[in-house]
C-alpha cells in the first residue's frame, strides 16, 4: 500500500482554500573556520528535503556552501516566511554543525555568530502562516530546550523537530546518502510513516517512524526530540494520487 502511494502520488500540500507552504532549506558541509571540521552530507541533506518539497510547492529556497552565512539565512527567512497568509505553512529545514544555543552558519567564528535558536523562532513567530516547522540536522539541536547562551526560546506553536538530544552528535555514514535524521525524515515524509494509510502524515507519526530509524540505525547512539505545543495528529504532508 504504502509502496504503492509513494510511486503514485502528488504532494498534496494545499487546502482547500488553496493554502501555500513555503520553504527554506540550509545545508553547509565547509566552513570558513579551519578549526572546524568538514561534512559530506549535509548539503545533500539540503537538496534532497528541498527536491521532496518542490514536488507539492515552487516556494522553496535553498542555500548551501559559502551563500549560507548567518545574515543570509536570517534575511531568507523573513522574506520567504513573510509571504505567508494563515492558512499557509513555513518550514525550516537545517542540516550542519550546531552548538547548545544554535546552528552555525558558515561564516561562524564563535558563539557571538552563531545563528542562535532565538533569532530563528522569533523570525518564524512573526509569520502568520498557521504550520510552523523546523526540521534540524545538527549536533546537539536538542539543547534547544535548555539553551544557556541564549534565553530558553518558547516555541510557541512551532514544531521543532531536532535530530539528537543536547548531549549527542548526528550522525552520518558514508554507506547511507543522507545524515541518519534526514534519511529518515524523507523516508517518512514519503510515505513510510503513514502508520494508518490515510495518505496523511501527521506530527506523531513522522516522529514515531523517524525516532525509532534512528536510534536502531545509531545503535542507541542518536535519538531525534520533538517539541512545541503542537497537536500529536497536526498534519505535515497529504498525499493524492495522480
Amino acid at each position: 500500500m504504502i509502496r504503492v502511494l509513494f510511486i503514485y502520488f502528488i504532494l498534496f500540500l494545499f487546502s482547500p482554500l488553496h493554502a501555500e507552504t513555503y520553504v527554506v532549506c540550509v545545508g553547509i558541509g565547509n566552513y570558513t573556520d579551519p578549526k572546524v571540521p568538514n561534512l559530506e552530507k549535509t548539503e545533500k541533506d539540503a537538496i534532497s528535503v528541498a527536491e521532496f518539497y518542490k514536488k507539492g510547492t515552487p516556494n522553496v529556497i535553498t542555500i548551501t556552501r559559502r551563500y549560507a552565512t548567518k545574515a543570509q539565512i536570517l534575511n531568507s527567512l523573513r522574506s520567504q516566511f513573510g509571504r505567508a497568509m494563515k492558512d499557509d505553512k513555513i518550514v525550516f529545514y537545517f542540516s550542519g554543525h550546531g552548538y547548545p544555543g544554535g546552528f552555525c552558519p558558515y561564516d561562524m567564528h564563535s558563539v557571538k555568530d552563531g545563528l542562535a535558536y532565538s533569532e530563528v523562532i522569533e523570525v518564524m513567530a512573526k509569520s502568520k502562516a498557521k504550520d510552523k516547522m523546523i526540521f534540524a540536522d545538527a549536533c546537539n539541536s536538542g539543547a534547544i530546550r535548555q539553551s544557556k547562551s541564549s534565553p530558553n526560546p518558547d516555541p510557541g506553536n512551532i514544531l521543532l523537530f531536532l535530530s539528537s538530544r543536547g548531549n549527542e552528535s548526528s550522525i552520518e555514514s558514508s554507506l547511507i546518502s543522507n545524515g541518519f535524521f534526514t534519511h529518515y525524515l524523507l523516508n517518512g515524509l514519503g510515505g513510510k510513516a503513514d502508520a494508518n494509510a490515510d495518505r496523511s502524515i501527521t506530527a506523531k507519526e513522522l516522529y514515531e517512524y523517524v525516532s525509532q530509524g534512528v536510534i536502531q540505525l545509531s545503535k542507541n547512539a542518536q535519538h531525534p526530540v520533538i517539541w512545541g505545543k503542537f497537536p500529536d495528529n497536526l498534519v505535515i504532508v497529504k498525499y493524492r494520487k495522480r
